[in-house]
């Protein structure tokens, strides 16, 4: 590494880095990796319980939609029982 003379003054190079602070930066990076999967986890799961109460509704208005359908069919079914039977005569 050359040293660039700054003032007249030759520049000091610069020391490279101790192992401390490479066990540093290692330990920061894990850590703020750490943070990042529990914040994303914590956005998933949130994502998530919107999903499964959605499904929820939809599962309780099919339910609703079933039960109707269902009585229309009875009643479709009770006025073609009075109409051929109607129509047959008695």
């Amino acid at each position: 590494m050359t040293s660039v003379p700054t003032n007249g003054h030759p520049a000091r190079p610069t020391p490279p880095p101790s192992a401390g602070h490479r066990w540093a930066a290692i330990a920061l990076t894990i850590g703020m990796a750490a943070l990042a999967v529990t914040v994303q986890w914590g956005v998933v799961t949130t994502k998530l319980d919107h999903v499964e109460r959605r499904l929820d509704e939809l599962i309780v208005e099919a339910r609703s939609l079933r039960a109707e359908y269902q009585a229309i069919e009875r009643r479709v079914s009770y006025l073609e029982g009075r109409f051929i039977g109607g129509a047959k005569g008695p």
